[in-house]
């Protein structure tokens, strides 16, 4: 499941992120003001927005296959509208289609690794995930910058194609019966639990009453987890409508602009493996605080840096934080969101509100760039501080590592397994 789903999510970000780069300076090309490309950019936001909640619903009660399928047919179908585009009006569209395409996808992936996968796997697990995205985003700005602005069309018609063949390894590699993991497959009111008998016996199957109301989802973790969803989505947007811009007004040519996509994705595929390792044996918690540090130095100093050699190198340690901080967060979000009874339901809720803060985001940082162009980059960069300030009370009673929630699991199962006189097994 892991290799289809690293598979898919690598082939549908590298058909994105050809067009992500250029679109802003091809919709230029066209007379399209600052923030006419803004709503364009946001546009494909405000689709996974509309989707994604849903998507983590609909993927935890009835399986990811469909939706992944699903995802990948919006994206391509979106692709497919721009290529016959006569608009900005149009362009928006299908941004739109193409956003809940993707946003639905992605969601459904993420579930079904927080679903499928042990606790003290989640880390690597997840970065096998963000590992195929960055391989997408590391590739995908080459392809479309060997095209360049002025040949989009063709690079419309292969993001679509790059979506269709992603859903190959899911449609024929996934099977059906798989859609539900050990954590999705007991939708029923009463479900099965084998009791281990510790006297050497055969196990002893009962039935016990599961039908209760879903526990708080809005704990203390979970609302850290929120910040850092929209902490990411404020610097996400102002990345998707500023970036080209910035490089741009730094003299960076279409090419060159492509490749800073790719250095920046460089460092990230090297640390990945071993940050998904470090995910699973440390503190969450410290990391994800630490990193939201090392983004607020980050992303302020990119317009202040006129050099193009100093921003690429302050964003290859963007990268190796985030290569931390992405499978830091997602493990911690299964974590929390599993015993809120609502592993769906959490990562919906993180991805809409991460995509809600990216849409804002990207709306308004064609005008703040247009005023000045260090405003949108310096308030992203205060929003990370704030994050990072905030953290330490809200995480003060989470569980950091995998050990501490197992061990506060177990805590909570003994009065149980002391009346029943064994451990429990589904």
């Amino acid at each position: 499941m892991l290799a289809v789903l690293t598979a898919a999510t690598l082939l549908q970000w590298l058909g994105s992120f050809a067009i992500a780069p250029l679109l802003p300076l091809y919709l230029q090309d066209r007379h399209i003001s600052a923030a006419g490309v803004g709503v364009v950019m946001a546009a494909f936001f405000l689709g996974a927005l509309l989707s994604q909640y849903a998507a983590g619903r609909t993927a935890a009660t009835r399986g990811h296959r469909g939706v992944l399928l699903a995802g990948l047919a919006a994206y391509a179908a979106g692709c497919v509208g721009l290529f016959a585009s006569t608009g900005v009006g149009m362009d928006a569209a299908m941004r739109v289609l193409q956003g809940a395409g993707a946003g639905a996808f992605e969601v459904a992936a993420l579930t079904a690794v927080a679903a499928t996968v042990a606790p003290g796997f989640r880390g690597r697990a997840f970065s096998a995930i963000y590992t195929g995205q960055l391989l997408g985003l590391a590739i995908g700005p080459l392809v479309g910058g060997i095209a360049g602005e002025h040949r989009m069309h063709l690079v419309f018609l292969s993001s679509g194609a790059a979506a269709v063949l992603a859903s190959l390894p899911v449609l024929w590699l996934l099977p059906a019966g798989a859609d539900a993991g050990p954590a999705l497959a007991a939708p029923a009111a009463l479900t099965a639990l084998t009791i281990s008998d510790t006297t050497g016996g055969s196990g002893a199957s009962v039935v016990v009453d599961r039908a209760r109301p879903p526990r708080l989802l809005l704990r203390r973790g979970v609302v850290g987890l929120l910040l850092i969803a929209g902490c990411e989505g404020l610097i996400s947007g102002v990345y998707e409508t500023c970036w080209s811009l910035l490089m741009e007004r730094d003299g960076a040519s279409t090419m060159l602009i492509g490749l800073t996509f790719t250095l920046f994705a460089l460092p990230y595929l090297v640390i990945a493996w071993p940050a998904g390792w470090l995910v699973d044996r440390f503190d969450r918690r410290w990391l994800i605080g630490v990193t939201m540090l090392v983004l607020s130095v980050t992303v302020a100093s990119y317009p202040l840096l006129r050099s193009i050699p100093l921003i690429v190198l302050m964003s290859c340690l963007e990268a190796v934080g985030l290569a931390v901080a992405y499978p830091a967060a997602q493990s911690l979000l299964a974590q929390e969101s599993a015993a809120g009874d609502g592993t769906g339901r959490g990562q919906g809720l993180f991805a809409t509100t991460q995509t809600g803060a990216t849409v804002f985001a990207a709306l308004v940082s064609g005008v703040l760039f247009a005023a000045d162009p260090r405003l949108p980059f310096m308030l992203a960069a205060i929003a990370a501080l704030v994050t990072a300030v905030l953290l330490p009370p809200l995480w003060r009673d989470v569980a950091g590592t995998v050990a501490q929630a197992q061990a506060g699991a177990g805590a909570r199962q003994r009065p149980g397994q002391g009346a029943l006189g064994g451990s429990y097994l589904r």
